[in-house]
């Protein structure tokens, strides 16, 4: 069988490459939402290690720390939804279940970094890491 016959006959069968010959998945929502959450605890121990260093200045933390305040916030609005919309997948099987314990495993991350910022930021721990 020709290549030419054999691509017709996947195209008429529904194969996943249409006319274009592209083969692009619709965006996964939960990784825009988990690389905005991390963009975000990113940011806010940048701005942790600042509010620090005014401290050790002198100088007014207040702007900075209503800043972190926000975006801990946010982070924790994001993990929330993370978690939803993780155990939504899995729940109607649209991911398999070894994706599903990835996933769970960068959730699990995002949560200690989150807790870890949480605790520096009320001057509990040590400075947060820098990624």
């Amino acid at each position: 069988m020709s290549r030419t016959s054999r691509r017709s006959q996947l195209l008429q069968a529904g194969s996943v490459r249409g006319a274009g010959g592209d083969c692009r998945m619709a965006p996964d929502p939960w990784f825009s939402t988990y690389d905005s959450a991390c963009q975000i605890a990113q940011e806010i121990a940048e701005k942790i290690q600042q509010r620090n260093q005014y401290e050790r200045h002198g100088e007014s933390t207040t702007k900075l720390t209503v800043t972190i305040r926000a975006l801990l916030q946010n982070v924790k609005e994001k993990i929330a939804l993370l978690k939803d919309l993780l155990l939504r997948a899995v729940s109607t099987h649209q991911i398999t279940q070894l994706e599903g314990d990835r996933r769970q495993n960068l959730l699990d991350d995002l949560v200690t970094r989150e807790r870890l910022l949480l605790a520096s930021f009320k001057n509990e721990g040590a400075e947060p890491d820098l990624i």
